[in-house]
């Protein structure tokens, strides 16, 4: 019993489990089956399906719960000679056995959802894409081409008293509704962010912010675009806070990247008292979950009256 608790690591593979158990129990052909309760049936240490059979001089020693089947394990008949081997070692197996299943299902799990947000992201970040050039290339361009003879009918008016003002008016209205949708389209995925990367795209947002934006980028060259997006929306969304919620004056924005990792930090000097979720979210929680879909973390501080701090932290890696 002590040279199982010694010899088999933690978290050991299904191989290193029969090996070390071949040794410890001296038995070179001893074989370890899994059940797998998904496929309904017996794996064997490469997670193949394998009925678990004796034969001369070998038995089959079911691991099982009465409600619920663990594994299997084919062994020399002499060992059942030894009393600690039903009364000890087997019940001692069924409980690692399960254990080592919970924990295997559970990092399936994890990767999955992992695997899922990640994808839920690139499906989000395609589709804004989408509608950016949707905009530009039709509704905005139309818009323009609207524009254009509407000046000149504004000029070949402007002598007439009642139609200038009319005229001037529409060219104006016109006008406020392509920036307005310039903007929108800026928001759903900036082109800039594409074209010349995350520096390009935070400066320009800066320069069209209401607060002034003081910026720190250190940055290298090997960004994968989905962590530059998460990075920009991070920058973005911290900068639209302190404008409409955290009456601040003030926005400091630092970006550094080094060998592991990317760190986006942004502070303001507002009112404080943003929370992740409840009525204070103000999309933060959302933000979390793109920065967290590419194994990021996203730390909040803001206490109230103090200012608010919006850290993320990426791992330098490719997400194509």
């Amino acid at each position: 019993m002590g040279k199982v608790f010694h010899a088999i690591p933690d978290l050991a593979s299904p191989p290193q489990v029969q090996a070390s158990l071949r040794e410890i129990l001296a038995d070179p052909e001893l074989r370890v089956y899994w059940w797998d309760w998904e496929r309904e049936c017996y794996v064997n240490v490469d997670a193949t399906p394998e009925e678990p059979r004796g034969g001369t001089d070998r038995t089959v020693t079911l691991l099982a719960y009465e409600t619920r089947k663990i594994g299997a394990i084919v062994h020399d008949d002499r060992l059942l000679e030894a009393p600690e081997f039903l009364d000890s070692f087997i019940p001692m197996m069924r409980i690692a056995m399960e254990r080592d299943r919970l924990h295997r299902d559970l990092t399936a799990k994890l990767e999955q959802l992992q695997a899922s947000r990640l994808r839920i992201v690139r499906s989000a970040d395609e589709e804004r894409r989408r509608l950016e050039r949707n905009l530009h290339d039709g509704a905005q361009q139309r818009l323009i081409a609207t524009l254009l003879p509407l000046r000149t009918l504004s000029s070949r008016v402007a002598d007439d008293e009642e139609l200038a003002p009319l005229a001037q008016q529409a060219c104006e209205e016109l006008e406020g509704a392509i920036e307005d949708l310039r903007e929108l389209a800026r928001g759903l995925h900036p082109p800039l962010l594409a074209r010349r990367g995350l520096a390009a795209a935070l400066r320009a947002g800066a320069t069209r912010s209401s607060l002034p934006v003081e910026l720190e980028i250190r940055l290298g060259d090997d960004l994968s675009p989905a962590v530059e997006a998460a990075a920009y929306y991070v920058c973005a969304e911290a900068v639209t806070n302190a404008t409409k919620h955290a009456r601040a004056s003030r926005v400091w924005i630092a970006v550094a990247q080094d060998e592991r990792s990317l760190t986006v930090e942004v502070r303001d000097d507002g009112v404080g008292g943003a929370r992740f979720d409840g009525a204070d979210a103000t999309g933060l929680e959302g933000l979390r979950d793109r920065v967290e879909a590419l194994d990021g973390r996203l730390e909040l501080e803001s206490p109230p009256a103090c200012g608010t701090r919006l850290v993320a932290r990426f791992p330098v890696a490719a997400y194509d």
